[in-house]
């Protein structure tokens, strides 16, 4: 009855948390990968302007020329151009037009593990193998995990024709960021092994403790995947944007203009706004949520601080995730497991895009079912 293809997918364990969270009564909710202010006001009377002035109509698959020149304007440092960008239906519908441009049963993707948790299923519908390159205990994807990987892949698959690197920074669900010395020296490993880079940054605002890093500045050849529901609260509105070379852009504009047309018009012009609009104070607030999150919790869970995104990746106490899971269902804490982004089992993932009151709870309901101190 149905298509081959549906038999790679499964409904993530996030969905799962957000159908318990519905039956509880007044759950902890640590499993939101959302943040929790709304969309600044100035953004949404473009929107709202946009719909009263007519502009309800489609728009030419690669968006509207206004919006692709604030894309260019965003990326000035970054040396694109009006060719090589694109607007996207979120970061998701990006990374699947990316794949299904680039990646078929002749490709292979290489993705950084634990990694975002629709990353395999994306690369699967694409046909591609998938080659997940292990990065614990600090979580960080090193030139020396990298080649060691594109070494084993040509040894195993002689015949794949195309190797493409899955890059995140920050990192979804570990709060990794990469300095720039880091992404310089990956994507120079990258570039010597041939790899084609889809860099996605999606939190490239998170960034806590130093200047974020485009991939691009390193590699031109790479593939930019951003988004504005992250860093303007516009999570339901899938509005991003895609940079890279020309004819990869035009690829993933043509699978668009089959698959999602254009994205939402209304959407695109509030987020011209969205570009403009200066949001650093909302992120100063997630830096001070990503400290209450380390302080709190350090001395109960093995953990690493997160450096970026709104999330933290603790080690499981005893290293079980399956019993630590149905003990935090107990008593009404929602996280998301950690198996829903690794082949290991031994973490779980919290996100701190909460209120600091909430937060607080949270922390606090954790260190209860922790069995106490660490080590």
């Amino acid at each position: 009855m149905f298509a081959k293809r549906m038999n790679q997918l499964q409904s993530s364990s996030i969905r799962k948390m957000f159908e318990m969270a519905a039956k509880m009564k007044n759950p902890v909710n640590l499993s939101l990968g959302m943040p929790d202010f709304d969309v600044p006001a100035n953004v949404k009377k473009q929107a709202v302007k946009a719909i009263n002035d007519g502009k309800n109509k489609y728009t030419l698959t690669r968006g509207i020329p206004e919006f692709t020149l604030a894309i260019v304007d965003t990326l000035k440092n970054e040396g694109v151009n009006t060719e090589s960008v694109m607007a996207v239906s979120g970061a998701s519908g990006g990374l699947v037009l990316a794949l299904l441009a680039m990646a078929d049963d002749a490709a292979e993707v290489l993705i950084p593990d634990p990694c975002f948790v629709s990353y395999q299923y994306m690369v699967s519908l694409s046909g591609a193998k998938i080659r997940r390159i292990d990065t614990y205990p600090d979580f960080r994807l090193t030139p020396e995990l990298l080649a060691k990987a594109v070494t084993a892949s040509k040894k195993e698959n002689p015949a794949i024709k195309q190797r493409i690197l899955l890059f995140n920074s920050p990192v979804n669900p570990t709060g990794i960021a990469y300095h720039a010395s880091e992404i310089k020296a990956l994507a120079t490993t990258a570039k010597k092994h041939h790899l084609q880079v889809i860099s996605d940054e999606v939190y490239d605002r998170f960034c806590y403790d130093f200047k974020h890093e485009c991939w691009l500045k390193h590699d031109t050849n790479a593939l930019l995947i951003r988004t504005l529901g992250k860093t303007h609260g516009m999570t339901g509105w899938r509005s991003g944007y895609a940079a890279g070379p020309a004819s990869i852009i035009e690829q993933m504009t043509m699978l668009q203009q089959f698959t999602y047309v254009c994205v939402n018009t209304p959407t695109q012009w509030a987020s011209i706004e969205a570009l403009k609009t200066n949001v650093d104070h909302l992120i100063k607030s997630y830096k001070s949520k990503r400290d209450m999150i380390y302080e709190g919790l350090k001395n109960h869970y093995n953990l690493q601080k997160p450096q970026g995104a709104f999330y933290a990746f603790p080690e499981c106490p005893d290293g079980d995730g399956e019993a630590f899971l149905k003990k935090c269902i107990a008593n009404e804490i929602l996280i998301v497991p950690g198996s829903a982004f690794s082949q290991r089992h031994t973490h779980f993932r919290l996100s701190f895009a909460l209120s600091d009151q909430e937060l607080e709870r949270g922390i606090k309901a954790l260190v209860k079912v922790s069995g106490g101190r660490k080590g």
